[in-house]
């Protein structure tokens, strides 16, 4: 077999699928649509078929205009005299026509609801594998191209998905053409069936280019989406910097080469309109020709054989066009498929909701026993190795040092987050696995140093957390956050819109939403991953006090290389190079001469000494 035989397989399988998976979705429904489609057909063949007869009076001298239906068993038993009075039949033909129209007009909304069904149902099955995939597969990808694929590329499948069901519309169209101009003249229906056949596979290449352009259509729009994307995102690093000139350049460049792509497979694509324009006209002549002087035909007849001709070749040339653009826009729905089965694949075990199951006890601490975590397969790129600490249950442990050590992965294990690759951890001696990991999440609330805010007010940002909580909770949690303050003095209080990603407030505002908002979960375990490296020093004073205050209510885990924000710490955990180098109480370890966290104290103050002199 030829690669191109190869090729062609491939795609009709695809295709295949593709509308099995329509199918599948639509159930009863698409089947339903397929019988209103042969309906629609018939109606508008029978409509065809009624003009027999009234050309038949074209000519006749007499006046009564009877008009005389076929010969035939059916016939003599709806009308035994075998003629109608011409205007039962216009009235008739009006009628089927005034039918025809409505019964089209529902279908059209019926086969749009169908439509819609399949692209939410891809939609949300693509979001939910996302959704319900591992923590680790997101730090190997990017998010525009998850954003691309939610959004452009599903606009694409649906392009995919209607160009299908017109195709089949057409083709059913197209069978019931055939059937009516069966009962003028078989042999001149065959000859346009063979016209019509080798037209569309005279027009093969043109589809094969087609798919070629469809996989070139979908990387450039993802380099498109990735530029825009990134560009938004960094919007303020980029101006800082005055780099936006470097943006403008890429995205120009990918618009061009979409451009140059678009104008190249407009200009083969046109070539193939033209050859079947040209192609019609000629199997027309031909057509006429032989149903003249071959076939000796009535006129009657002729006239309607070329309705039905005239209305059977564009179907031949929709077909191309509707093929060409299932072919463009397939290549986004074998990517969007090929996400959701590498998702699927990452897919998270658990116990369904985070409540499922009640609350885990976390009354005397929470262990790592001899934990590792590395991507992939190879144990010699581990980012931690052999961790084994505790944190005491109502404790404030700190993890301390230098970046790139391993705190946020550790971080992200007692989360829950990311499984370890080997090792335990033990919730009041009670491992933490694939069946109840998802129930310890949901026990554990996280401030990271990038604070997530919504474009939407503060209540719904805290929400976020407690969907059911009252205002009151609302603000018993901006006040342990010391936060409150602050939301009192706005104009509109909790209805307050932070803007986009909460760029109407400050940041040390930021992380103080953030704190009321994790500790409106009323977390077993709070964790504070640098949360306050960026902010000021009274920023850091608020938060460090709020912490405070917090203990022997929960556990609490901060990472950070701040005095403020570990001297009120009871333990302390240093990791170097993802190893555990030390672990003791804080007192003791300040105390203790050569220990990391005096030396980190003591370079922080050595640090700080010039500024405080001046």
């Amino acid at each position: 077999m030829s690669k191109s035989s190869i090729l062609r397989l491939s795609l009709f399988r695809e295709i295949a699928a593709f509308g099995a998976a329509i199918a599948q979705i639509g159930g009863r429904r698409a089947w339903t649509a397929l019988i209103f489609l042969i309906l629609g057909s018939l109606t508008e063949g029978i409509s065809i078929l009624l003009l027999i007869p009234l050309l038949h009076l074209v000519g006749r001298s007499d006046q009564d205009f009877a008009v005389k239906l076929p010969n035939n068993d059916l016939v003599r038993w709806l009308v035994p005299d075998g003629t109608l009075q011409l205007t039962t039949v216009l009235c008739a033909l009006v009628g089927l026509v005034a039918v025809q129209a409505a019964f089209n007009r529902f279908k059209s909304v019926y086969m749009a609801k169908l439509l819609f069904d399949f692209i939410n149902r891809v939609r949300m099955n693509l979001f939910e594998s996302i959704g319900k995939a591992r923590w680790g597969v997101f730090t190997r990808m990017r998010s525009s191209d998850l954003d691309h694929a939610l959004t452009g590329d599903i606009d694409r499948v649906q392009g995919a998905a209607f160009s299908l069901l017109m195709l089949v519309q057409i083709a059913v169209l197209l069978a019931g053409y055939l059937l009516i101009s069966m009962f003028i003249s078989p042999v001149m229906t065959l000859f346009a069936v063979v016209i019509g056949i080798l037209m569309f596979v005279a027009l093969q290449p043109f589809r094969m280019r087609a798919t070629a352009f469809g996989r070139v259509l979908t990387a450039n729009r993802q380099d498109q989406y990735r530029t825009v994307s990134e560009f938004l995102g960094g919007i303020k690093v980029a101006k800082s910097l005055n780099v936006e000139a470097s943006y403008f350049a890429q995205l120009q460049s990918t618009l061009e080469k979409m451009k140059a792509d678009n104008v190249d497979y407009v200009r083969n694509s046109t070539i193939g309109t033209a050859v079947f324009q040209v192609a019609s006209v000629v199997g027309l002549s031909l057509f006429i020709y032989v149903a003249l002087v071959r076939f000796n035909l009535s006129l009657a007849e002729i006239v309607v054989l070329l309705l039905v001709f005239m209305r059977i070749a564009p179907r031949f040339m929709d077909m191309q066009t509707q093929a060409q653009q299932v072919l463009i826009n397939m290549p986004a729905y074998t990517a969007m498929r090929s996400l959701q089965a590498r998702f699927d694949a990452e897919r998270e075990p658990g116990d369904g909701a985070a409540g499922e199951g009640g609350k885990l006890s976390l009354a005397t601490g929470l262990n790592l026993r001899d934990v590792s975590f590395f991507y992939g397969d190879d144990p010699a790129k581990s980012v931690v190795t052999g961790i084994t600490f505790g944190l005491p249950a109502g404790k404030v442990t700190a993890l301390i040092g230098p970046s790139g050590s391993g705190k946020s992965t550790i971080a992200d294990i007692l989360l829950g987050l990311l499984e370890p690759t080997t090792g335990k951890m033990l919730l009041d001696g009670v491992e933490i696995d694939a069946i109840n990991r998802r129930r310890w999440r949901g026990q554990v609330a996280y401030v990271p140093q990038d604070v997530f805010l919504m474009h939407d007010t503060i209540a719904a940002n805290l929400r976020l957390a407690a969907p059911r909580a009252s205002d009151d909770d609302l603000w018993t949690a901006l006040h342990q956050a010391h936060a409150g303050e602050f939301v009192e003095r706005l104009d509109l209080g909790l209805e307050t819109v932070v803007g986009d990603r909460g760029v109407r407030l400050s940041g040390g505002e930021r992380q103080r939403i953030a704190l009321a908002r994790a500790l409106l979960r009323k977390p077993s375990l709070l964790i504070l991953d640098e949360a306050t490296s960026a902010l000021d020093w009274q920023n850091q004073s608020l938060i460090a006090r709020s912490i405070d205050g917090l203990r022997g209510t929960m556990t609490i885990l901060t990472i950070a290389h701040r005095p403020s924000m570990i001297a009120f710490a009871d333990w302390v955990v240093a990791i170097e190079n993802g190893r555990i180098v030390e672990v003791g109480q804080y007192q003791r370890l300040k105390e203790k001469a050569g220990s990391r966290l005096s030396r980190m104290l003591s370079s922080e103050q050595s640090e700080t000494e010039p500024a405080n002199v001046a």
